[in-house]
This record gives C-alpha cells, sequence and structure tokens, in this order.
C-alpha cells in the first residue's frame, strides 16, 4: 500500500512539473512543432567559426566589433510565427512567471496595445549567462534564447565603439560663412 501511495505521489508531482515550461529549452521544445512556427538551434562553436570567418571578409569596424562579441555565445534558439500566433498569451505569461523564479530578471518590458516586448537576463559571476527576448502580438511571436559568456565591460566597449566610430563618421562642420558688411570708401577732405 505504501509503495503504491508513494508512486502515486511521484507521478502526479511529475505531472504538475510537465504542465507549464520552467526553463527556455522546454518552452522550445514545447512549443517548436506547432504549426506556423519557424525555429533554429545554432550551437556555439558554429557561431564561433561563422563569426571568424565573417570578421575577416567584413570592413565595417561596428560589424567588426559586433562579430568578436558573437564569438561568446555557446547556444542561440530562435523561434518565430508570422500570420497567426499558436502560442497564447497566458502560456507566454506562465514561461515569464516561471523563468523569473529560476534567477532571470527582467532588463526590458514594452507594451503597445496588444504587443509586448519583454527581455530578461540571467547573470553569473558578472557575465551575462542568459538572455531571452520575447515579443508576443495576435499576429506574431519572437522568441530568441542565447547563452553566453559575455561580461558587462565586452558590451560597454561594444556600445563605446559604435559611439566612436558614429563620430568619426559625422562630417567636420564647415565654418559659417562670414558675412562682409559692405565696405564704404573713406572720404577724405580734398586739399
Amino acid at each position: 500500500m505504501r509503495i503504491s501511495l508513494a508512486i502515486l505521489i511521484l507521478f502526479a508531482i511529475g505531472l504538475s512539473s510537465c504542465g507549464t515550461p520552467k526553463t527556455t529549452a522546454q518552452f522550445y521544445h514545447t512549443h517548436k512543432h506547432k504549426e506556423g512556427v519557424a525555429n533554429f538551434k545554432m550551437p556555439g562553436w558554429l557561431i564561433w567559426i561563422g563569426g571568424g570567418i565573417a570578421q575577416s571578409a567584413v570592413q565595417d569596424p561596428n560589424a567588426k566589433a559586433g562579430l568578436r562579441l558573437a564569438r561568446k555565445v555557446k547556444k542561440l534558439r530562435f523561434m518565430a510565427t508570422e500570420g497567426d500566433n499558436p502560442i497564447t498569451a497566458a502560456e507566454v505569461s506562465d514561461f515569464i512567471t516561471n523563468i523569473r523564479s529560476t534567477g532571470y530578471e527582467d532588463l526590458l518590458i514594452v507594451q503597445d496595445g496588444s504587443s509586448t516586448v519583454h527581455m530578461l537576463s540571467r547573470e553569473k559571476k558578472e557575465k551575462l549567462k542568459n538572455l531571452v527576448i520575447l515579443v508576443n502580438d495576435e499576429e506574431e511571436f519572437v522568441f530568441m534564447d542565447m547563452k553566453s559568456r559575455l561580461k558587462y565591460e565586452d558590451l560597454t566597449g561594444l556600445a563605446n565603439s559604435f559611439l566612436k566610430n558614429k563620430e568619426e563618421e559625422k562630417p567636420a562642420e564647415e565654418p559659417a560663412e562670414e558675412q562682409n558688411e559692405p565696405v564704404m570708401a573713406e572720404k577724405k577732405p580734398r586739399a
């Protein structure tokens, strides 16, 4: 009797934990096969190699700085829908609540009508370990999950690089043309 009760309790706990995805991987795997959902997963080694190849071909300093950071990405998951969104707002809300309970913090929340953008992150030892971006609308949905080893100094350096390059691109301001007032001839007395 005790064994069957223990099995029943474990089964109930297992079912309750499967109800709502508690991790980004579970959320991705739960929804990636729904009709109308496009998805891909890219391992870090492929991003590292692609970033290295692209860095040698790119001339733009901003792009080169971004590609240097891309080499610190461990894994990338992406999922998107267009036209009809099979992922409900309630599922997204439950997912966000669950990942907040596992250490994710809000970086940005933007709401405009029925559209909502959430950007959440989880850090460890002053490194950005996980970044999740969710864009939810009645017709569209975007999910991006990135695992990385980015430091905040890396992001600050990238922002400073963009700002420096933007300042260098500004054309030098032309000096304002001097407006010459008409010169009147001096009147000298005739002698």
